[in-house]
């Protein structure tokens, strides 16, 4: 997908040149002090840009949507402020980051409010597999690991609320500023939810080991909200592995990779099955 049309971009009031970023699908720009990317579904796009401009950031930021309610997306794009900060992939503080998932999941908390249509994705499929809301996909090389998973998970009670499903590396660090939180991906789960993905992607995609989930060990039911978050990921991997052509991730090699780096964390929560079960 090329750049957004000098139509777009003066609907949102910005000049110059676009600059395309590194990282995601390769269609986000950077253009005059703003990030543009594809709305996708318009309808979710005016939802996200109206829940972030809701909330109340208290040690963390957020950006600002571009454009005024109802007309945030223009010709498939939307706008938003450009923050300050930088991904830190090789070397994020994780538990900051479980913090700022703290502090993001309870302003979220303040603006809740039901989820928009959306189309079905793999990451829509595989959340409703997670947590048992749709039969598993059987089959592929972490069958045996995503069975076991299956097998520990047991009913949880916390409540659901509005959280984000993929903060871990959408996180913007600043050495003088809050950590920036950007790109809301919204599920409707318990509060801690969003804190065990992160722990999951930390393990699986940046080095974490898998003792992170330590630092949230006070969260209610962690250890079940982990076993879905990795069934999360691990159901991701083999439905975009059936999917190759369209996603970078749709290899083989990657999905076994993950099944390696997950055993750590897998093993850790199989420890923590009742007595009994």
């Amino acid at each position: 997908m090329g750049p957004p049309p000098d139509s777009v971009l003066t609907a949102f009031g910005l000049t110059g040149p676009a600059t395309r970023l590194p990282g995601g699908q390769g269609t986000t720009y950077a253009v005059d002090g703003a990030v543009l990317k594809p709305a996708g579904s318009a309808v979710a796009a005016e939802w996200t840009a109206d829940v972030t401009a809701a909330l109340e950031p208290d040690g963390f930021r957020v950006a600002t949507p571009l454009g005024s309610p109802g007309h945030r997306v223009v010709e498939g794009w939307t706008a938003w402020s450009a923050l300050p900060g930088e991904h830190r992939r090789g070397s994020t503080p994780w538990p900051e980051a479980l913090r700022t998932a703290a502090r993001f999941t309870a302003a979220l908390a303040r603006v809740d409010r039901p989820l928009p249509p959306a189309p079905d994705s793999v990451f829509s499929v595989a959340d409703r597999m997670a947590w048992g809301e749709e039969d598993p996909v059987q089959g592929g090389p972490g069958h045996a690991v995503r069975q076991l998973l299956q097998e520990l998970r047991t009913p949880v009670r916390a409540p659901a609320q509005l959280v984000h499903g993929d903060l871990a590396h959408n996180l913007l660090w600043h050495d003088h500023l809050p950590p920036g939180v950007i790109d809301l991906s919204p599920y409707r789960r318990p509060a801690g939810y969003c804190a065990a993905v992160v722990v999951v992607d930390a393990v699986l995609w940046s080095g974490a080991r898998a003792d992170l989930v330590g630092h949230v060990a006070d969260v209610p039911e962690i250890a079940q909200l982990v076993v879905r978050a990795l069934l999360f990921r691990l159901t991701i991997g083999e439905l975009m592995l059936r999917d190759p052509g369209r996603w970078p991730r749709g290899r083989e090699s990657d999905v076994r990779a993950d099944l390696d780096r997950a055993r750590p964390l897998v093993d850790r929560v199989a420890r923590q099955r009742p007595t009994g079960s």
